[in-house]
């Protein structure tokens, strides 16, 4: 069964941070690495289109010394890009660069209720700014951002990670699950011609009803379309027996799609996190996906791998 690891955006900000990353998936046999370069419509590359992650320092382009590293010890390396939720801030700040999308284009952003922005901080339900899914220049201008990553870096994937509304009470109208298809059907054709070979995933909401209703997110049409390559179902929950039950639904509902399912690691779960990659195994996935790469957890990384 493979093995693979998301790996946060703060754990890349290094050469040292990534070297160590490397050294920790492949003494594990772990080769794939699912890493968030586009977090919060921020670059941890060397981008044209978007300002630099605030958190680097320097010039380290993080993803190009990612792909080197990967290549060199034959661990294979998968972008992460958020792609509707664009900016949080814990303290409520907007972003710094007076480049960055959600100041230079504020017509972008969902309104819901026309209020001026979702709160960066976020909130029982949503995460923070998203921009429209409808709009069309805010999805061509995430579609050229992801299209500039894959031409320009020898990247083993792209995977999407919010591709969805914060909840349907956000869109206009149930039938917005259409503008959302709409980018994964754009993103499957630019991305494949810009990189032939490039495996397309996403990281999805496990209940494919749950997905569809709450959050306009039909993930088993794109499956069914060949749009996505592997789906990840976020089975995050400590109970084993649910883990169980919605990767098995998951399965069922994209049987022809390569899918990874996606656990959680419980700080001290040793034990459980052995049981729920049995349950991945059991549902049927091909694989399964640790959330997420943690230096100060790597005993539930030798627990990951082994089981």
């Amino acid at each position: 069964m493979d093995k693979a690891l998301w790996v946060v955006r703060d754990k890349i900000t290094t050469k040292g941070a990534i070297d160590d990353l490397m050294a920790d998936a492949t003494t594990r046999g772990i080769h794939d690495v699912v890493v968030q370069v586009r977090g919060r419509g921020d670059a941890y590359y060397a981008s044209r289109l978007e300002p630099r992650a605030e958190s680097l320092t320097g010039e380290f382009d993080p993803l190009a010394h990612l792909v080197r590293a990967g290549a060199a010890v034959g661990v294979r390396v998968h972008a992460w890009g958020n792609v509707f939720f664009v900016w949080s801030s814990p303290e409520g700040a907007l972003p710094k660069a007076p480049e960055h999308l959600v100041r230079r284009h504020p017509e972008w952003l969902l309104r819901p209720a026309g209020v001026k922005y979702l709160d960066p901080v976020g909130g029982s339900d949503w995460e923070g700014i998203y921009i429209d899914p409808k709009n069309e220049d805010a999805r061509e201008h995430t579609l050229a951002v992801f299209t500039d990553i894959v031409s320009r870096y020898r990247v083993e994937g792209f995977h999407y990670d919010y591709v969805r509304y914060p909840q349907v009470t956000y869109a206009g109208s149930p039938d917005d699950h259409a503008a959302v298809t709409a980018f994964v059907a754009e993103g499957a054709k630019r991305l494949r011609a810009a990189r032939p070979g490039l495996v397309i995933s996403a990281a999805v909401f496990p209940d494919p009803e749950v997905a569809r209703d709450r959050v306009l997110q039909r993930w088993p049409e794109w499956a069914r379309a060949g749009l996505v390559d592997l789906l990840c179902p976020m089975a995050y929950r400590r109970e084993t027996v649910e883990v169980s039950r919605l990767l098995s639904k998951a399965r069922a509902a994209a049987p022809q799609t390569r899918m990874w399912g996606g656990l959680m690691a419980y700080a001290g779960e040793r034990a459980l996190l052995g049981e729920q990659v049995r349950a991945v195994k059991d549902a049927g996935c091909e694989g399964a996906i640790l959330f997420a790469y943690d230096t100060t957890q790597r005993d539930l990384l030798d627990i990951f791998a082994a089981a």
